[in-house]
């Protein structure tokens, strides 16, 4: 080796059991939370903040397998659609709305959705899916692009 050069040792590999690859895994797993926690402040309000409501209270019943009376509740398309009853949401109106009307009855009314031996909504989830109707029914535009009052903000953040 010429004399102006200076050796350099090549870089240890990170062994799965030294202190090093723990930090680096560290380090990774911290990033992927801060990337992840910064695209879920603004998730688009259909897929983001409905949809998976619907998926886990209403889509066993109301989906793509199954639909109790013509009634999907698994894409924006099919709940617009609505079932054998006709249309479930009128956009901008959750008194007027079937979807919603029925989630606030007593739970041992037979109309009560879902019914009583099915998991229920929170609180917090009614409240989301009364904002959301009386929104319009907004499919996938940025939940900041909409006017959030803070009682729904705070539920969509605390999901």
């Amino acid at each position: 080796m010429p004399s102006n050069q200076i050796h350099r040792p090549a870089a240890a590999p990170v062994a799965p059991h030294s202190g090093n690859f723990f930090a680096a895994l560290a380090g990774a797993a911290l990033m992927l939370i801060a990337l992840n926690a910064r695209a879920d402040a603004n998730p688009p309000v259909f897929t983001g903040v409905v949809e998976p409501i619907l998926a886990r209270t209403c889509v066993s019943c109301h989906g793509e397998k199954k639909q109790k009376k013509n009634l999907r509740l698994d894409s924006l398309d099919a709940i617009m659609k609505g079932g054998k009853d006709g249309a479930v949401v009128v956009a901008g109106s959750a008194d007027q709305s079937d979807l919603t009307q029925r989630l606030h009855l007593d739970l041992d009314d037979d109309d009560h959705m879902p019914p009583k031996n099915k998991t229920q909504l929170t609180s917090k989830e009614i409240l989301i899916l009364d904002w959301w109707v009386n929104a319009g029914a907004p499919g996938d535009v940025p939940l900041n692009s909409l006017k959030v009052p803070d009682d729904v903000a705070a539920a969509i953040r605390s999901r």
